[in-house]
């Protein structure tokens, strides 16, 4: 049986699978392709963060969300303390999540220039009038 797979993986699995008996087809990825494969995985990552169901899975999902960040990073040849300034900047400037602040819309008059924001993604923040 063959199944198709068709996502990035870490490095030593291919061997990993090859010592249970499994033929790998895999390739290297150029440095665009490669960058693609990062942002799905960070998706793929996250969603199985979203899906853990005890505090033990969740820690391995966010170390597997935390090391395709490094890789995102370290691709675009930001270092980590970059990312964590950046952090730190809109935390004091936006805020945290401490308070657990849920925005469930907003209203905006006719004309409001902030209003464009929301209308330019209607996927992420659909109208409700």
């Amino acid at each position: 049986m063959r199944f198709r797979v068709q996502k990035l993986i870490r490095d030593r699995l291919p061997a990993m699978m090859r010592a249970d008996g499994l033929a790998v087809f895999e390739r290297r990825l150029g440095e665009a392709e490669f960058v693609a494969a990062l942002k799905e995985k960070l998706v793929e990552e996250a969603q199985e963060a979203r899906e853990a169901t005890s505090p033990a899975e969740l820690t391995g999902e966010l170390a597997d969300v935390l090391e395709v960040i490094h890789a995102l990073a370290a691709a675009h040849g930001l270092s980590m303390a970059e990312i964590e300034a950046r952090r730190l900047a809109k935390r004091t400037e936006r805020g945290g999540f401490d308070d657990r602040v849920f925005n469930a819309a907003v209203e905006a008059p006719d004309g409001l220039p902030a209003a464009d924001y929301y209308l330019a993604r209607p996927q992420q923040y659909p109208r409700e009038d």
